[in-house]
């Protein structure tokens, strides 16, 4: 986690005040992306309690709601009049990030906040976990579908992130989930991050190998 944020900060150029992970997930990623951007890494936003598991999980949207409207706790003294890069390990929905996470930045007085997700924008459902089971439910096939203005089969161009259909896409979450700026990390970073063959990894969520 901490080679994905270094690798988040090397292909970065924002202008920041400070570096923060959503607890717990992306604590580690912003430790590296700290370490290799020199920012001070600090914690605008603490976890009520560590027995509050990941809020994503559960099949429920009011359940997911009530975890992660409980799950933190906004520190304003480190929030307020601060142009803030928020480390997550990955976008899902994108629903609890914009409700429950950003929402108590920018009401705590944040000026800007950059959200840098540890791995590429989920495209296919995972076909060995719950946590996320149908492309409705996924960001950025959100976007494509208002891109495209229909459902799209072919998503080859949207999975290039030198693409014009993947700026688009990540330009579009931006503004859905409202943050100043959207910056993903590359999948061949995210693959030099984890230090095995491409071939040896399950790439299915994010390219659908």
């Amino acid at each position: 986690r901490e080679r994905c944020g270094r690798f988040l900060a090397k292909n970065d150029n924002v202008q920041a005040d400070l570096v923060a992970g959503v607890p717990d997930s992306g604590v580690g990623h912003a430790i590296g992306y700290a370490m290799e951007s020199g920012l001070p890494y600090r914690r605008p936003l603490v976890k009520y309690t560590p027995g509050n598991g990941s809020s994503y999980t559960p099949p429920a949207q009011e359940i997911r709601d009530l975890v992660a409207t409980m799950k933190l706790i906004p520190v304003k003294e480190v929030i307020a009049e601060n142009r803030i890069v928020l480390c997550e390990d990955s976008i899902v929905r994108g629903t609890q990030l914009k409700n429950y996470t950003l929402k108590k930045l920018w009401e705590a007085g944040a000026k800007e906040v950059h959200v840098r997700p540890a791995c590429p924008p989920l495209m296919f459902p995972c076909k060995f976990a719950l946590s996320t089971r149908s492309l409705d439910e996924l960001a950025a096939r959100r976007a494509i579908r208002a891109i495209e203005g229909s459902h799209k089969e072919d998503v080859s161009e949207y999975l290039d992130d030198r693409s014009e259909k993947y700026a688009k896409m990540v330009g579009w979450i931006a503004r859905e989930i409202d943050t100043t700026t959207l910056q993903y990390l590359r999948i061949d970073d995210m693959v030099a991050a984890i230090g095995l063959p491409r071939e040896k990894l399950c790439l299915h969520c994010w390219m659908g190998e």
